[in-house]
Parts: structure tokens; sequence; C-alpha cells
């Protein structure tokens, strides 16, 4: 999947007006009315989005946020995958923990498993764990 910039065709570095100069070049290219393969559309969608993010400082802004959550999630090392209801569950914080092999603590809280936060380091070493569990809609 490529990002914003990716589909900008530039860097996560441009200018406001290297990002404008950019989608305006794209989207006179890609335009559905000059083209109307399925392809060109779909690429005008995506040239679409990623200016009403990149536009906007703020959006922008959250937007480089989450890419780096995203890299930083995949390049950290996971030491082992462990199933939520094997944790001990703390009803008065509203938290899942478990004993590392340091003699630490594992602990993610309920809110960060509801946002989608899976992966949990110990208080104690560098080890991580991803915790696996299955959301039910209530």
């Amino acid at each position: 999947m490529s990002t914003h910039y990716e589909v900008l065709q530039v860097s996560e570095s441009a200018s406001q007006d290297m990002i404008k100069q950019r989608f305006q070049q794209l989207i006179l290219k890609h335009h559905p009315d000059k083209n109307t393969q399925q392809a060109n559309q779909d690429q005008s969608h995506a040239i679409l989005k990623a200016w009403e993010v990149l536009r906007d400082t703020t959006r922008r802004r959250a937007y480089d946020i989450e890419l780096e959550c995203q890299r930083n999630k995949q390049d950290m090392a996971i030491g082992a995958e462990v199933d939520l209801d094997d944790m001990e569950h703390n009803e008065a914080q509203q938290s899942f923990s478990m004993v590392c092999r340091c003699s630490g603590d594992y602990v993610i809280t309920e809110d960060e498993l509801e946002v989608g936060i899976d992966v949990v380091g110990c208080n104690n070493c560098s080890l991580r764990i991803r915790v696996l569990y299955d959301v039910i809609e209530e």
C-alpha cells in the first residue's frame, strides 16, 4: 500500500508548494474527464485523498505521526505472542498483565487494546510481546 507521499510522488519533507504543484500536475493527467479507464479513475481518487490529507498542516502532522508509528511497529522485535486469555485481568486498573522471564511485568490497558495497540514491552527489560485478542462488538 502506498503512502500519500508516494501517490503524489513527493518526499515526506516536501514543502506545501511542492505538494500543491505535484497534485495539480497529477490530477490533470489522471482526471476521469480526460481518460475514462478504471485505473485512471482509481488513481485520481488516490490523488484526491492524498491531497485532502497533505494540504492541511494539522492533518499532515497527524498522518506523519501515524506513518512513523506504523514503521516503528514493523521494526520492533516481538519475543512472543500471548493470548489475552492467558494474561491476568485487573478490574480496578482496567488492565491485563503477565510476568516476564526477567521478573518484570507486561501491562496493557483496555483502552490501549480498544485503539488497536497490541504490542507491549516489559517494564524491567527490553523484551516485547504481541497480545492476541478478538474484538467483540456489543
